[in-house]
């Protein structure tokens, strides 16, 4: 059970009230919206980062069940498989990213893999070596890394805050991108 009480969706004001219409009404969503001086804008940057073309639904659903796995985030976890199969990852690549880390045999693609290798040294490392760094740069270019960086970033950040109020995942509920 969450350490902070859940706000309803009745309760918060139409801007609130209207993304959380679009994307679900979420555990997730209904434990931010307690800080609604800072809701409003956290919400303006994960429709960005689904909303940008830099990187597909697939991609950003790999690196979000590796950030899950990496920090233990039952909540990202339960709530982005379904997502990441709906995206097209097949049961072997989810497998690999969050139980086996045999990626080499899931047929990711280099970018993908390039994205798990940057995704699992910074978070276990909280860098990334010069040559993890190349490597995904010369594969990526400057304004697709830096784009990775923040989603790495934003579901880190996230699945912090989920672990800290122990949120229960959703019965039902999917996020919709």
């Amino acid at each position: 059970m969450s350490r902070i009480p859940l706000t309803s969706i009745e309760q918060q004001p139409e801007p609130v009230r209207q993304w959380m219409a679009r994307r679900g009404n979420l555990n997730v969503f209904r434990l931010l919206a307690n800080a609604p001086n800072v809701f409003v804008g956290w919400t303006q940057m994960v429709d960005e980062l689904f909303d940008s073309p830099t990187f597909c639904l697939r991609m950003r659903e790999v690196v979000i069940l590796r950030v899950a796995r990496l920090q233990n985030s039952r909540y990202e976890l339960t709530q982005h498989i379904a997502i990441a199969r709906d995206a097209g990852l097949t049961e072997q690549q989810i497998s690999a990213i969050v139980e086996t880390e045999d990626f080499d045999a899931a047929g990711f693609s280099d970018t993908e893999r390039t994205a798990l290798d940057v995704t699992t040294e910074l978070c276990t490392t909280h860098r990334l070596r010069d040559d993890t760094f190349a490597a995904a740069q010369a594969v990526l270019g400057d304004e697709a890394l830096t784009e990775l960086l923040m989603i790495i970033s934003c579901y880190y950040g996230l699945a912090l805050v989920l672990s800290a109020v122990d949120l229960d995942a959703d019965a039902t509920a999917r996020f919709q991108p």
